[in-house]
C-alpha cells in the first residue's frame, strides 16, 4: 500500500564518479597540511637526534628553514616595493 506515493527513480549514472571526485577534492585539500605536519615531525626528530650527539648540531636542520623564510620575506619585500613604486608612478 503506497497510498498513491511513487518514490522518484534512482539514476545509476554518475553515482560512483561523484564519490571519487569528492574523495579526490578532500585529499587534495588535506594533503598539503598532512605533508607539512609530517615534515615538521621529521625535522624535530632529526633535531633531537642531533642534539643527543652535540647541542650545536641541533641547529643544522633549521638552517634550510631559516634560509627559506629569509628568501620568502626578501621576495615579498621586493614585490611590495615594486608595487608601491608602480602606484606612485615612479
Amino acid at each position: 500500500m503506497s497510498f498513491g506515493y511513487e518514490p522518484p527513480k534512482q539514476t545509476e549514472a554518475g553515482s560512483w564518479s561523484e564519490v571519487f571526485v569528492m574523495t579526490k577534492v578532500a585529499f587534495s585539500v588535506l594533503m598539503p597540511f598532512v605533508l607539512g605536519l609530517i615534515g615538521l615531525l621529521l625535522l624535530f626528530t632529526i633535531a633531537i637526534l642531533l642534539f643527543a650527539q652535540h647541542p650545536a648540531l641541533a641547529l643544522i636542520p633549521f638552517v634550510p628553514v631559516a634560509g627559506a623564510v629569509y628568501w620568502v620575506l626578501r621576495r615579498e619585500r621586493i614585490a611590495h616595493d615594486a608595487e608601491i613604486a608602480r602606484l606612485r608612478g615612479d
